[in-house]
């Protein structure tokens, strides 16, 4: 089985630019994956705030 941490560097390594929801989403299931220590537990807060981020910047707006 792949290594959960190879698995995200190579979901990293593929994105261009700022990552979608999608790929974050994915980088957090494989971070799932990985034994509670304080380094997983920091990608994991990180990951969950650019998630939000990302999820803010492409709700729609309300028309006027």
């Amino acid at each position: 089985m792949v290594d959960a941490m190879e698995t995200i560097v190579k979901i990293a390594a593929s994105i261009d630019d700022i990552p979608t929801v999608e790929e974050t989403d994915a980088m957090l299931d494989e971070l799932r994956r990985r034994p509670r220590d304080s380094a997983t537990a920091k990608m994991i807060d990180e990951l969950l705030e650019l998630r939000m981020l990302l999820g803010a910047a492409y709700e729609p707006t309300p028309a006027e």
